[in-house]
Formats: structure tokens, sequence, C-alpha cells
């Protein structure tokens, strides 16, 4: 059994037991829906309502009130600082603009040129990976292949 399916009727799975306040195994008795089905406890015998775990979503549930506004209030100082630290870096005039290839090898503080992602500075540069500051956000790209 994945988690994505229900268990065969007459199966055992190991589920907590409300009754018995523990991990337990039950016996399905039912499929209710494509979701959900009917199961018994094998020690207390009580029966309840085994549910596939819902897939959790990147962000969860969607935010109101006040806590919208937080997280929107985060999200627009941390776009204005990223806008500020670009801004900064590519006022170097002393750094020389390169295009981007991943065949070739980048060094730090250079001007990048991407053919998707427009301008952008190196921030960081390792072996096989540089870190490179674009306008609308930070990006890791291979280099030296």
């Amino acid at each position: 059994m994945t988690m994505n399916t229900l268990p065969p009727v007459a199966k055992s799975i190991f589920t907590f037991c409300k009754k018995c306040d523990a991990d337990r195994y039950h016996v399905v008795l039912a499929h209710t829906s494509a979701t959900s089905a009917k199961v018994k406890c094998e020690i207390c015998n009580s029966t309840k309502t085994f549910s596939l775990p819902k897939a959790q979503s990147k962000t969860g549930k969607p935010l109101t009130g006040a806590a919208a506004k937080k997280r929107e209030q985060t999200a627009n100082a941390r776009r204005s600082s990223h806008r500020n630290e670009y801004d900064m870096l590519m006022s170097d005039e002393s750094a020389k603009v390169v295009s981007y290839s991943m065949k070739e090898k980048f060094e730090k503080n250079q001007k990048l040129k991407h053919p998707k992602f427009g301008m952008g500075f190196i921030r960081d540069a390792l072996n096989d990976k540089i870190e490179v500051v674009f306008e609308d956000e930070i990006r890791t790209l291979v280099h030296n292949r």
C-alpha cells in the first residue's frame, strides 16, 4: 500500500486508535469513498473512518487578516532589499560584462548577460556553480562544464 491508495478490504493497517490511545492494527471493513475506508481496531473492536493523508501544499492554508498583512510586508521588505542589492552591484562600472554559457568558467564580481534572465552580477563562484544576483531573484547556475 502506498500513501495515496487505500489498503484492500480485509487487510490490516497500522494506524492510531483513539479509544486505545495508541498505534494499533486495524482491519479494513469497507471503502466508503476513494480516499476513506471504515476500519476496526483488532484490540478494542472500535470502528473509525480512516482517510488518506492530504497532500500538503507548499504554502499551506491561505492566510487572512493580520497574518496575510505580515507576510506581505515581509515579502515587500525582501523584494526591496534584493532590489537595492541588485542596483548597487550593477552600478559597478569596473566589472566586465560576459555572456553566459555553461561551458565557460566565470569569476566572482563579473556582470553576466544571460539569454533568459537578463543582466546579473556574479556574487560567488565555486568550481561548478555560480551564484548570480538577477533583477528578480538570486539564482544558482552551472559553469565550467
